[in-house]
């Protein structure tokens, strides 16, 4: 077993059990102390989205059986991504922000 193991995970609430932190603590695992984020001030999870969107549009005739097909639509998808998109994406990121502390907190706050 790594000494060196650093254990890092998000803040659900699942990863952050009396039960789940006993039991890490017993095996003398450390854990990294994650800051709070929101999905939707991370412009990637915008990309993602979008190419799900263009994934499911493609099912009708791209039906994806296997993990290595599934890696080519990946690619394909990643690599049609203009700097247009990206940057509309990033764009839309104060107001989001805004938005969210407009409501004191949580997510999905698209712009």
């Amino acid at each position: 077993m790594n000494r060196n193991f650093l254990l890092m995970e998000d803040n659900a609430p699942c990863h952050d059990s009396d039960f789940t932190n006993l039991e890490r603590k017993k095996e003398g695992i450390e854990k990294l102390t994650w800051p709070p984020n929101s999905p939707d001030f991370n412009p990637i999870e915008h990309f993602w989205r979008l190419m799900k969107m263009r994934i499911l549009r493609r099912r009708g005739s791209d039906r994806i059986r296997t993990p290595a097909e599934m890696k080519v639509v990946l690619e394909e998808e990643w690599s049609r991504l203009t700097l247009e998109e990206i940057n509309h994406e990033i764009v839309k990121l104060p107001d989001i922000m805004v938005r969210c502390i407009a409501k004191k907190g949580g997510n999905h706050f698209q712009a």
